[in-house]
């Protein structure tokens, strides 16, 4: 677990100890290790849970994730947990038992991939066997690769592929400019599931194989840290698992007090529109962005960001020189539809 400086303070704890963490460009910082005696979710009762304490505060876009903090690996591992993206659910419990429909779920051993305990599963992906792949639930994204392993698997990178250029990678450090692209591998196979023709997004930015909610959140997904394994059940068509990636082919992101355009995809509707990396942001929709109001600029993340929530045209107005633009960029696909329908699963 994570949590913000000001809960660390209003809970009274005191540093027990402190760990080392490593940002973008190299730099590190230090971060107290604190425990707190009682943590309840769900009914469910944790005791004395280590955390760290380095929270970023506003106006970090990584801010936008919570306001106290994040729950991660360290105390999730001790229960078991289900979530069941359809249904808006979770559910915390000590006996299996009580969850019903896993007979029916593709049944996954994991191994830990580290201290905290973060599930690894072994899944075939293009022309490699057995490769381990690291579930993710703090990832917005389907499935990521470095670039090497990429390769590896048989993918490769052209002049149509699609490309984000510009400061894509957040951190609680900070973040730094990189190129990501979408690309393509022949074949996945999870256990008993099957797809062809899979989107994996690769980049510098991307140090592992994992997968995350934008996959993820099309099962009911339950994780046994008991024994160590993982259900997943189908909750959507299979043609779901084929993530186009809709996108508004831009990410705003925070600069000298103002909003810019950080981030363009090659080819995107924002690219086609005229707007160009580190253009002034003035206003959305004819409302003008005040950086100040960050939850304001958290609920403009939510909606226009890559996972975002829009589907709606906005109008985006930049200030370039003494000129003011204003474009309507509409949401598309940065992908086109599969060449073929992704395999049914097998039981």
């Amino acid at each position: 677990m994570t949590i913000a400086p000001h809960l660390a303070t209003a809970l009274g704890l005191a540093p027990q100890s402190h760990v080392q963490l490593a940002g973008p460009d190299g730099r590190h910082e230090a971060a107290a290790i604190e425990v707190i005696a009682r943590v309840d979710v769900a009914g469910q009762s944790f005791r004395d849970v280590g955390v760290v304490v380095d929270w970023v505060e506003a106006p970090s876009p990584v801010a936008c994730l919570s306001t106290d903090g994040l729950l991660g690996a360290s105390l999730l591992r001790a229960a078991i947990w289900q979530v069941d993206f359809h249904a808006g659910r979770l559910t915390v419990t000590d006996d299996l038992s009580r969850l019903a429909g896993l007979e029916y779920a593709i049944r996954l051993p994991f191994q830990r991939a580290d201290a905290a305990g973060s599930p690894r599963i072994e899944v075939d992906i293009g022309t490699i066997r057995g490769a381990s792949l690291l579930v993710d639930l703090g990832f917005n994204g389907s499935l990521a690769m470095p670039p090497a392993m990429y390769r590896e698997a048989g993918g490769t990178l052209g002049h149509h592929t699609p490309a984000q250029h510009g400061s894509g990678a957040a951190t609680i450090l900070g973040d730094g400019q990189s190129t990501l692209y979408i690309g393509r591998v022949d074949e996945l196979r999870m256990g008993s599931l099957r797809t062809h023709d899979v989107p994996v997004l690769t980049g510098a930015e991307v140090s592992d194989f994992h997968v995350g909610v934008a996959f993820l959140k099309h099962f009911r997904v339950t994780i046994d840290w008991r024994n160590d394994e993982i259900y997943l059940q189908r909750r959507a068509p299979r043609s779901a698992l084929f993530d186009r990636y809709p996108s508004y082919g831009f990410t705003p992101a925070l600069r000298d007090g103002g909003l810019v355009v950080g981030a363009l995809w090659r080819g995107g509707t924002a690219a086609r529109a005229g707007l160009k990396v580190g253009d002034p942001i003035t206003a959305i929709d004819g409302k003008s962005v005040v950086t100040e109001d960050f939850d304001a600029f958290c609920a403009l993340l939510d909606a226009i960001s890559l996972y975002g929530s829009g589907t709606a045209p906005v109008e985006v107005t930049v200030q370039r020189g003494a000129e003011s633009l204003t474009r309507t960029v509409p949401r598309a696909p940065l992908l086109p539809a599969p060449s073929r329908e992704p395999l049914r699963p097998s039981r």
